[in-house]
């Protein structure tokens, strides 16, 4: 009966620490994952165009350019990672010499057309390793402009925001500046973009700043809130997508390292069997 009350209680320690030892474990990985998320900065990369300029091939070297770029967006201020409610602040920023001299020369045309997001679309488009996030992902978006006069035609250029998880919304890309005309479908514009670093594993919403050329506000705007399309997109930057074999490191004092740890449980193994 005594030799069976130690085997429960041997037994029992056992498990204790395989669960102590688990929970560390996982409790290490989540703070070295919160570590590499803060030590990488945001990178992306974007290549824009109207959607009838791409096809199957040529969308395919664009992703594999975009994979191995030494030039993301945030370093040739493509990308600015500031908020939206910054960029509306700041927005004289953005617009160069000759956007604010074109401004000053046609400010009465401003009024003579109203402008809007029709639609908007996603496509997941890389995925590694097959969890089902992605790290390129396309937005399509067909922007119309209602004008009062004979000329159907208005130069613009967009602003595309990412939120986290309902976070605040963060710049990723503008785009160049583009015609578009009328209703007509065929002005549909594509950003292919492909995230290299710094964007953790999670669901991202897209929203789209519409601007026309030399003017300082938002002429149209289309989100997540408008079509579930952009909404909770699953994505990851490259450095979450590649298969690899995963080193687990210890950070800060007080932890115990995965060898300390199957000591101590082999260890106390052999001395709870001892006593038997």
């Amino acid at each position: 009966m005594l030799h069976k009350i130690h085997k429960t209680k041997s037994g029992y320690a056992i498990k204790l620490l395989l669960l102590t030892f688990t929970s560390i474990l996982l409790s290490t990985q989540a703070n070295a994952n919160d570590l590499e998320d803060s030590a990488l900065p945001s990178h992306s990369v974007s290549q824009g165009s109207f959607k009838n300029n791409f096809n199957d091939e040529l969308r395919q070297q664009i992703i594999d350019v975009n994979r191995f770029t030494n030039t993301p967006d945030q370093l040739n201020n493509k990308a600015t990672s500031k908020t939206r409610e910054e960029i509306q602040n700041n927005n004289s920023v953005l617009m160069n010499k000759s956007s604010k001299n074109k401004m000053l020369q046609n400010r009465s045309s401003y009024y003579d057309a109203d402008f809007t997001i029709y639609a908007a679309t996603s496509f997941l488009l890389d995925d590694f390793d097959n969890d089902g996030f992605y790290q390129t992902f396309s937005v399509v978006f067909d922007a119309d402009i209602y004008s009062y006069t004979q000329h159907q035609l208005g130069e613009v250029y967009a602003l595309l925001y990412l939120s986290k998880n309902g976070k605040p919304w963060k710049h990723y890309y503008t785009t160049d500046t583009f015609l578009i005309e009328g209703e007509s479908d065929l002005d549909e514009y594509e950003v292919i973009t492909t995230f290299l670093s710094g964007y953790s594993t999670d669901y991202y919403d897209v929203l789209i700043d519409l601007y026309q050329v030399g003017y300082p506000d938002i002429v149209a705007t289309y989100s997540s809130d408008d079509t579930n399309a952009l909404y909770a997109l699953p994505l990851e930057s490259n450095n979450y997508d590649d298969t690899y074999i995963e080193v687990v490191e210890v950070y800060g004092g007080g932890s115990f390292s995965f060898i300390t740890l199957l000591m101590i449980i082999t260890l106390s193994f052999f001395r709870l069997r001892a006593k038997h």
